[in-house]
């Protein structure tokens, strides 16, 4: 019989993270998301799932300023064609920019500037002394010129980066205090 009752709370148990749906709280709990990467150098945690034509997507890393993710499906100009979204604060409020970066230098322009919108369908942002938690949920593809479509099984370029500073149009330093670091050959 205990061996019938522990059977059953790990079958209860494994269909329960079987059926995790990723929720966009600014909390990413142990099993919410299908894949997750560790990414060394940055100190970035990455977290997503894809339901449906749409990205379900967490992120976490420690900096003092703002910090951002961004994808690319080819590195050719540096982060020119970037599709790029930043979070930090404003007036004492958190929050994120869906950004295009249209060049191989300086910072990149508000999608909304360009045209495009503001494609982000739910969006989470915590932060926890110096550590940023972001959670949200994009389309796959977005028909804006300003945006980069993901293909799951197609290989990308992830970028992160962050800043000492909450001021976006800052620089971003090249030092362990803060960067913009690449992930090639990324597959969601």
């Amino acid at each position: 019989m205990k061996k019938l009752i522990i059977s059953l709370l790990a079958l209860a148990l494994a269909g329960t993270l079987a059926f995790a749906q990723p929720v966009a709280d600014g909390v990413i709990n142990d099993g919410e998301y299908a894949k997750t990467l560790v990414h060394e150098p940055s100190g970035a945690r990455l977290f997503w799932t894809i339901k449906g034509d749409n990205l379900h997507m967490g992120f976490t890393i420690e900096a003092r300023g703002w910090a951002g993710i961004g994808w690319l499906t080819e590195k050719t100009d540096r982060k020119a064609g970037g599709d790029i979204l930043i979070v930090t604060e404003v007036d004492g409020a958190l929050v994120h920019l869906d950004l295009f970066q249209e060049s191989a230098r300086g910072e990149p322009i508000l999608d909304s500037a360009e045209g495009g919108s503001d494609s982000y369908l739910e969006m989470a942002i915590a932060r926890d002394g110096e550590v940023w938690t972001v959670e949200f949920v994009r389309p796959l593809a977005t028909s804006e010129e300003t945006d980069v479509d993901i293909v799951p099984g197609e290989k990308m370029i992830i970028m992160v980066a962050f800043s000492n500073v909450m001021d976006v149009e800052r620089a971003h330093a090249r030092s362990s205090q803060g960067g913009a670091f690449y992930i090639e050959d990324f597959v969601f």
